[in-house]
């Protein structure tokens, strides 16, 4: 089976009414045509399953909801996501609740309401099993510990994606050696620091996330840990990495099960 991953998308749609938003967050609001190459790339790729990692929108609203969903349907491919931190904040990643916002289950049921699943999930890939993880903020639902366990206590080959990568000292490390400023409490899963330790290791082959937008592979006790960088271009800003897919082929052999692409600006 052959599966693309996509890093973080920030959509922003034009309707949007928060304009003054839209102009800051122009890096992003600009940037979704360069999406339709994505889709003919992907498409190129003729995948069976396309899984997002999560931050498909910039800010939670309706209007940038439906915008998202109306690019990925664009797709010749079904397509399933794990929720990112910006996928629940209605105004923008560091937002405080405000009176008039939607809280976060409002907006888990917006997402629901239009058939877009967020929870922990497996989907069965062909001889592999591919674990979908709620980390959107930095931590896990309550019951993941056990759920992972159960569903890693098998044969099979596991891979885990996320939003947030996992809390192990040595992608803690990597982050800060390419941006030492980095806050680890929100950009590791600070709230599930032993989730690796007590879930996964030993148990998965990979784990695949993004929300760092720049790419890195890390790897623990045969576990390979992989950071997604955008997959979309910047307006008039550069990201390290930006403009590149993931495709993890199960079938394929070792070497050449995971392959990262990233496409040239056009």
């Amino acid at each position: 089976m052959k599966i693309v991953l996509l890093g973080d998308l920030h959509f922003i749609s034009p309707a949007d009414p928060d304009c003054e938003r839209r102009e800051r967050r122009r890096h992003f609001a600009e940037a979704w045509p360069s999406f339709e190459r994505v889709i003919s790339w992907v498409d190129a790729e003729s995948p069976d399953l396309v899984v997002s990692v999560g931050d498909i929108v910039d800010w939670y609203s309706d209007e940038n909801r439906d915008f998202a969903l109306e690019r990925l349907e664009s797709l010749n491919t079904p397509w399933i996501l794990t929720p990112g931190n910006h996928d629940f904040a209605p105004g923008g990643e560091d937002s405080v609740p405000q009176k008039g916002l939607p809280e976060p289950e409002e907006i888990r049921k917006k997402w629901e309401d239009c058939g877009v699943a967020l929870g922990n999930r497996s989907v069965d890939a062909d001889g592999a099993q591919l674990l979908l993880v709620d980390s959107h903020n930095s931590g896990v639902p309550e019951g993941t510990r056990d759920w992972l366990r159960r569903k890693t206590d098998n044969s099979m080959r596991n891979v885990v994606i996320t939003h947030v990568p996992l809390n192990v000292p040595s992608m803690s490390d990597y982050i800060l050696s390419i941006e030492p400023h980095r806050d680890l409490k929100k950009y590791v899963q600070s709230g599930a620091p032993d989730l690796f330790e007590a879930s996964l290791r030993g148990r998965v082959e990979a784990v695949f996330s993004g929300h760092l937008h720049f790419p890195g592979k890390v790897s623990v006790e045969g576990t390979d840990m992989y950071l997604l960088p955008l997959s979309i271009h910047a307006f008039e800003k550069s990201y390290p990495g930006e403009g590149s897919i993931c495709v993890l082929d199960t079938k394929a052999k070792d070497g050449a099960r995971v392959r990262m692409l990233k496409e040239g600006r056009h």
